[in-house]
């Protein structure tokens, strides 16, 4: 019996034995230094931790430089024009241009009239040396305004201030001009003539004789005109010229 029970331990010790060798070996865990592989052996990157919001790039602020006394637009606001005092001034030189325009599309008819008149029937002749036909402020020189001639000067008066001739003559031109509105000329000599523009009612006829001071017109408003004032122009052979070398 002993002998048997040797035999059996014996058997058991070899099984034991043949099922180690037969086991597959054991795969230990790869370290922390190796990566991982996939199941085709391939390494994988490990997953990588986002940085804490602290650290991230943050986008730049942009803040605007105003002049002092100027507020910041906020948002929601509606776009703002140019201040009050451009926007009026803009106004006023469109107004100021469309003026001359208008007084430019009718001086080639004034002047064909004025020429003509110094070239035939008796004249009586003034003396060349022009009086004001009014009395008040120039609020506008002869001269080139954004590249139109302003062909006059104007002289600033209430509506209904008598207008006098500033020479001795006869009436070449009386009635309604255009832009010019109501308008009137003297012929001077055979190349001198005054005009007087913008009036608010005629005194004088085409072909009168006038003496230098009587009134021929009053003050007004009338054509392409914002306010009342007089233009008046000097022609000399059918050409604009400035007044102040006369007055």
């Amino acid at each position: 019996m002993l002998i048997g029970a040797i035999i059996a331990a014996a058997s058991v010790g070899i099984g034991a034995a043949l099922l180690r060798e037969a086991a597959p070996p054991e795969v230990s865990p790869p370290a922390a230094s190796e990566e991982p592989l996939l199941g085709d052996g391939i390494p994988t990157r490990p997953a990588r931790s986002r940085p804490p919001a602290s650290s991230r790039k943050q986008a730049p602020v942009v803040v605007d430089v105003l002049p002092p006394g100027q507020e910041p637009h906020r948002q929601g606001d509606v776009e703002r024009g140019p201040p009050r005092h451009i926007a009026k001034e803009n106004v006023r030189l469109r107004r100021e241009l469309a003026h001359l325009r208008a007084l430019q599309a009718e001086r080639q008819r004034v002047s064909q009239t004025l020429t003509s008149a110094g070239t035939g029937g008796a004249l009586l002749f003034g003396s060349g040396r022009l009086i004001w036909p009014i009395s008040g402020p120039l609020t506008s020189p002869f001269g080139q305004r954004w590249g139109r001639l302003h062909a006059g000067i104007d002289i600033s008066a209430p509506a209904g201030t008598p207008i006098s001739a500033a020479d001795s003559g006869r009436v070449a031109l009386a009635g309604w001009q255009g832009g010019y509105g109501l308008y009137s000329c003297v012929q001077h000599t055979a190349t001198l003539s005054t005009c007087y523009a913008h009036q608010s009612r005629l005194a004088t006829t085409a072909g009168a004789s006038v003496r230098q001071g009587q009134v021929i017109g009053f003050v007004g408003n009338t054509g392409y005109s914002f306010g009342d004032h007089l233009h008046f122009e000097t022609w000399v052979g059918g050409s604009p010229v400035d007044p102040m070398g006369f007055l």
